[in-house]
């Protein structure tokens, strides 16, 4: 996996599935790998094992087979792609609310990019920060990378169609024509607030 090309063509793998990438872009898609936002739970997380952040990585087109990791650098890895999440759903959540970025997250995220580039994981970045490549098997790359595709999508996705769910709290590009879609999947929390309105003898809108 030394120095591969991202070109984030995706192919959803086990245990991972279709419903699980509704996001639009893949920095919003790593944001909704927490159960229910809105209404956190204990057993939530959906990032526990090196396994399961490898597994996304490939399903959201980051590389086509899981780079070897050292242990070290498996032990490491939940936790910082944990953090980038985090810090990217900071900074995408506010944006679906029409706030301000927040400095702290998106500094986090800023630095954690330049690291990965300054130490050379990360080359041959494309003027539109949306095709380089990576060493995946330098330590941090994956965080690096993950950050650096959060700043290029802070930049270069439509700020006034980034939504988060009504119901869920996940966030989305909407990309529907009229931009009114509400839901982060009308299949799941679409149908379920429309069975909740009818019970109370109202409508839900698409």
């Amino acid at each position: 996996m030394l120095g591969s090309m991202v070109t984030l063509t995706s192919e959803v793998r086990p245990p991972w599935q279709d419903g699980h990438f509704i996001g639009g872009h893949p920095v919003l898609d790593l944001t909704n790998t927490v159960f229910d936002r809105l209404h956190p739970a204990e057993d939530g997380e959906l990032l526990r094992t090196p396994s399961d952040v490898l597994t996304w990585c490939a399903s959201a087109g980051l590389f086509e087979e899981p780079p070897p990791l050292t242990e070290a650098a498996a032990r490491a890895l939940v936790s910082e792609v944990q953090a980038v999440r985090e810090q990217a759903w900071a900074v995408f959540s506010a944006v679906a609310g029409g706030e301000p970025v927040p400095a702290e997250p998106f500094g986090a995220l800023l630095q954690q990019a330049g690291m990965g580039v300054r130490a050379e994981q990360v080359q041959r970045i494309s003027a539109a920060l949306d095709r380089f490549t990576v060493d995946w098997t330098a330590p941090g790359a994956i965080p690096a990378t993950l950050s650096l595709l959060a700043v290029q999508a802070l930049f270069a996705l439509p700020a006034d169609r980034i939504r988060a769910c009504g119901r869920c709290g996940w966030l989305f590009l909407d990309s529907s024509r009229g931009g009114r879609r509400r839901w982060c999947s009308m299949s799941t929390c679409g149908n379920r607030e429309k069975a909740r309105r009818h019970r109370h003898g109202g409508r839900a809108a698409d």
